[in-house]
């Protein structure tokens, strides 16, 4: 007969803990007194901040809908202040769309042609109607050498000039004093010091700056084109690729896309937001003198062959035209569809993108004299030329696409550079004793500097040195 086991000696052990009672759950404290002040004080400031902010707010309680229609009175209360912005000192020339709107409407598709570069406006037509003795000049020296190159900012109050000593100088034209100067630097003697450099090592022949005014792109016979923070004059990049002088240089409008053009015969294409190299963009046969850029991506540069060229970025081809009889020393755009130019052989051109040659050249418009130098101010009908025979030349872009005398005013020397202001109150000049490019000529009676003319009849000004 079979013995039955009995626990074994674990067994009591396990009993006994079956038999432990679980720990009583302890119940939580009620929540304190000033828990619940301190809710309900915070709740209080809520809410009277919301009632001092309906009392302060006069849209607190305005729905959606009215919030629309309010928000949309004032953008068409704004437009109104500005339908006379363009400014009362010419005739706006527009495609007729806009005949017979109202101020509101017609302002806004005065705007959009704007854009595009199809707005036009007839100016050079008042400025016929004055004597060449009222127009003031005042003269801002500063350079050591000649100046070689002059930009305006976008808003007219700021202009940066180059030289052949190596100096930039940074101008307040309203005030007639300089802001900032840059020195000529020692020539970097390796590829360390290259990446350091604060300034150019030699004669600077080219300055541009962007459409906002915060980079001024400056370039020179030390190959480098140096970009800079104009608030700060700290070089913000060093860029090099050029094997010759850079010899111009621009921006496009409303971006930091910008276009450099060398005695190696290239036209370089820069990222300056970025500091990237774009692209390289080869045609011209000799040393580029000039290039300009305006609303659309393109740009159109002359030089030593005797040709313009027109660069289609996106569409990466380019446009040769050869009506010229002489080296183009200047280009400057009047539209994104027509550009002027000054001949060494001493005419001044007008050229359309729509024909190879030019649509009218003006034969000896200094007198013979070699034309130096040639400014527009953009999408109007007046263009200005120099040289050296002693004066600036106000032309009149006619209808009929012609080049029309408008006035000449006394300026001693070579104008190396002409900036004329987006508002039509000025223009600027660098006027020099040499040519920007060389030494051919001196004229000892000149003076070395800034020449701000004004074209205001309430703004004539006595020369000042």
């Amino acid at each position: 007969m079979k013995r039955s086991r009995g626990p074994g000696p674990g067994a009591n052990k396990r009993q006994a803990s079956k038999k432990k009672k679980q720990p009583k759950a302890t119940a939580k404290p009620p929540p304190k007194a000033d828990d619940f002040f301190i809710e309900s004080e915070s709740s209080g400031d809520e809410a009277r901040l919301g009632e001092e902010k309906e009392e302060h707010d006069p849209y607190a309680g305005e729905t959606a809908d009215e919030r629309k229609l309010r928000m949309a009175k004032e953008y068409l209360s704004t437009i109104e202040d500005f339908t006379g912005a363009d400014g009362d000192d010419g005739e706006l020339v527009d495609d007729g769309m806009a005949d017979g709107l109202d101020p509101v409407a017609q302002r806004l598709h005065r705007e959009a042609l704007k854009l595009r570069g199809k707005l036009k406006k007839k100016v050079a037509e008042n400025l016929r109607q004055r004597k060449s003795s009222s127009f003031g000049t005042r003269i801002m020296r500063g350079h050591r050498l000649p100046v070689t190159c002059v930009a305006l900012s976008a808003d007219d109050s700021t202009a940066y000039s180059g030289s052949k000593d190596g100096s930039i100088i940074k101008w307040d034209i309203k005030a007639g004093t300089k802001l900032h100067t840059v020195k000529r630097v020692p020539k970097a003697s390796n590829r360390m010091e290259r990446r350091e450099v604060k300034g150019h090592s030699r004669a600077v022949l080219c300055v541009a700056v962007s459409t906002d005014g915060k980079l001024l792109a400056t370039g020179g016979d030390d190959q480098c084109l140096l970009v800079w923070d104009t608030e700060t004059f700290e070089v913000k990049f060093r860029l090099y690729g050029h094997r010759d002088s850079i010899t111009c240089v621009a921006f496009r409008e409303n971006t930091y896309t910008c276009f450099s053009g060398s005695r190696d015969r290239t036209v370089r294409v820069w990222d300056l937001e970025t500091g990237a190299f774009v692209e390289s963009l080869h045609g011209h046969h000799s040393e580029l003198l000039s290039i300009d850029s305006l609303l659309q991506h393109r740009a159109v540069s002359s030089g030593s062959d005797k040709t313009c060229r027109l660069w289609k970025i996106p569409e990466q081809t380019q446009l040769l035209y050869k009506g010229s009889r002489d080296v183009l020393d200047c280009v400057r755009f009047v539209d994104d569809d027509r550009w002027v130019t000054a001949c060494q052989d001493g005419s001044v051109g007008l050229w359309s993108i729509k024909k190879r040659k030019p649509l009218f050249r003006r034969d000896r418009a200094h007198q013979g004299k070699w034309v130096t130098s040639v400014g527009a101010r953009i999408f109007t009908d007046l263009v200005a030329s120099g040289s050296s025979d002693g004066f600036v030349r106000l032309w009149q872009i006619t209808d009929d696409s012609k080049l029309k005398p408008v006035h000449e005013i006394p300026v001693i020397g070579f104008i190396n550079a002409i900036c004329p202001s987006r508002n039509g109150q000025f223009i600027v000049l660098g006027v020099a004793q040499e040519h920007r490019m060389g030494r051919w000529q001196r004229i000892k009676e000149a003076r070395n500097g800034i020449h701000v003319i004004n074209l205001l009849e309430d703004s004539a000004a006595a020369s000042t040195g």
